[in-house]
């Protein structure tokens, strides 16, 4: 089966009630294809670059799912019908995939994410800072003769 990952921006006005009940739908939709849920992000609530449908605000949700084509396509066509979705995007990011090897990389990540740095790193990463923010050398101008 392939995985593939779906990010989605519903409308800001709908409520958490709807929200929820949209992300279980489309979950719903996969898991009926004989699809697999891997992980379900909601970004929440973020500014628009621009007005998508008359809204400058969207809820943006990102779904990680291994499924067959066909259920991908059915998701997608589902997210075309629906009148509280103004974007959407499918990507396929492994062509046969296993899901077992998809959890343990998403709980391998979430744990290096947990992990705090050490003060080390936090000094070297501030040394870092301060050196990019060096003045830039002035070029001279070239007059024309």
């Amino acid at each position: 089966m392939r995985r593939y990952e779906t990010i989605f921006i519903l409308r800001p006005d709908s409520g958490e009630p709807q929200i929820k009940e949209a992300i279980k739908r489309y979950e719903g939709i996969i898991a009926a294809g004989a699809g697999e849920m891997i992980e379900t992000e909601e970004w929440g609530s973020r500014e628009l670059a621009y007005k998508i449908k008359g809204e400058r605000r969207g809820f943006y949700v990102r779904l990680d799912y291994v499924s067959p084509g066909p259920v991908m396509n059915e998701v997608e066509r589902n997210l075309r019908i629906s009148d509280t979705v103004l974007r959407y995007l499918s990507v396929l990011v492994d062509d046969n995939a296993d899901v077992a090897k998809a959890r343990e990389e998403l709980e391998a990540r979430n744990r290096r994410i947990a992990t705090p740095t050490s003060p080390r790193r936090v000094r070297n990463s501030k040394r870092a800072t301060a050196v990019s923010r060096r003045p830039r050398r002035r070029r001279k101008r070239v007059r024309p003769p």
